[in-house]
């Protein structure tokens, strides 16, 4: 059938290239797609009706695992809310990625976006440890906090630390498991006056009065402001 009339990028079908494997042509000489410059069909893509008077038409699928340039991705299923949706787009709160041409797309929670997607058990918007959601979001219960409603749209609320259960965190100065005044770390979590106390982030306070500075703690006998013996 006009063998010797082939041309590749005219649209048709012809000669040699009935035989040729993964031929098509789909009236162009462009690459990405579905129809390479050299007239072979790319990874990803089906092409059919390539005719001696029909050009070829090249579509995509969805879910083989192969990223093409009209998709967004491809992570292999039709799956939604696993960051590539069932229609081959990114999914908010995710980004995805591919190794190499012809690939499968790897998607990934973005922590920190305020958006609290997959497997992340805590997004209040930022990458900072210690306010209850970590740089790694998930919740630093170990720290006392609990963190709730964050969705799609909003970012997670991270409730604010119990003063006096022994953790210190957040905005507490000092936690020495207790509500007691007088004792070094008061009952509203600040150093008392005369005290010297020694933090562990998470961890339980531990007070000691300071000897020689003027200020008369309950533990002391007097404290003329000095360590000067004899006087």
């Amino acid at each position: 059938v006009l063998t010797g009339e082939e041309q590749c990028g005219d649209g048709l079908t012809l000669g040699a290239e009935v035989k040729m494997a993964d031929f098509c042509d789909d009236g162009n000489n462009a690459s990405l797609d579905g129809c390479s410059a050299t007239c072979t069909v790319e990874c990803g893509y089906t092409c059919d009706s390539g005719l001696a008077d029909a050009f070829d038409t090249c579509t995509t699928n969805c879910s083989d695992a192969v990223k093409t340039d009209d998709e967004a991705c491809d992570d292999g299923n039709t799956a939604d809310n696993d960051g590539c949706s069932s229609i081959c787009t990114e999914e908010v709160g995710y980004t995805c990625a591919e190794s190499d041409i012809c690939s499968s797309s790897t998607c990934s929670e973005v922590c920190g976006d305020g958006k609290h997607v997959g497997d992340e058990a805590c997004d209040d918007g930022n990458t900072l440890s210690g306010d209850g959601c970590s740089a790694r979001c998930a919740v630093e219960s170990a720290c006392g906090y609990s963190c709730s409603g964050g969705s799609l749209t909003t970012p997670d609320t991270c409730a604010a630390t119990t003063c006096g259960d022994g953790l210190r965190a957040g905005n507490e100065a000092c936690d020495d498991g207790n509500n007691v005044y007088g004792d070094g770390c008061s009952s509203t979590c600040i150093e008392e006056s005369g005290w010297a106390c020694t933090n562990t982030i998470c961890g339980q306070t531990s007070c000691r009065e300071v000897c020689g500075n003027d200020i008369k703690t309950p533990g002391e006998s007097c404290d003329d402001g000095n360590t000067v013996s004899d006087d």
